[in-house]
């Protein structure tokens, strides 16, 4: 057997290995101060370094809110979700549809706004879980097109994305306090 072959193979077995199953569900008004510890600590966790603290800290006040989460939380277009490895909160995952995307994609469009995984619980597969999580509910809501936008030096998320088959179509500017930051715009048809 030829070195590579052999190499592959083990490879797939060590990631069998570090793949986990969670649990997956959706939130409700009860996991407002849950959802409000997972959003902050991942959302800093992933984007801290690249912004100054006082910009990091009033985007978190803003948008992670209890009063912000409780209006997604209500809001009929949008939904939250978190996963589990064991009993532990490991990631969530936030979709939208209609009115509530962030941009306006189509009427039989299918956003993913969130996937954020908790530093302790990445390379474990949840990201990927939560994205087909993510797709089966846009097949539910007869979606065409299934959209997402990522920081352009998110490398190892684009790298996911790719895998399950998005392309990128555009770009858009997100700001962060007096940071404008470019995310790519990518997309998937159903």
């Amino acid at each position: 057997m030829k070195t590579g072959t052999m190499l592959r193979r083990a490879i797939g077995e060590l990631i069998k290995e570090i793949t986990v199953t969670i649990t997956i569900r959706k939130c409700t008004l009860a996991d407002i101060p849950a959802l409000q510890a997972i959003s902050r600590e991942t959302f800093a966790d992933t984007f801290g370094s690249e912004n100054s603290p006082e910009d990091l800290a009033n985007y978190l006040d803003e948008s992670y809110s209890q009063a912000q989460l409780k209006q997604e939380l209500q809001d009929p277009n949008s939904e939250f979700y978190f996963a589990y490895d064991d009993d532990q909160l490991a990631a969530y995952l936030k979709v939208n549809v209609g009115d509530s995307q962030t941009e306006e994609m189509g009427k039989n469009a299918f956003e993913i706004q969130r996937i954020y995984v908790l530093t302790q619980f990445k390379r474990r597969h949840i990201g990927s879980q939560l994205m087909t999580k993510a797709l089966e509910l846009a097949r539910q809501h007869h979606s065409s097109t299934v959209w997402l936008g990522v920081w352009e030096y998110n490398l190892p998320a684009q790298g996911m994305y790719k895998h399950f088959g998005f392309k990128q179509t555009g770009d858009h500017v997100f700001t962060l306090g007096e940071s404008r930051q470019r995310d790519l715009i990518m997309t998937k048809t159903l």
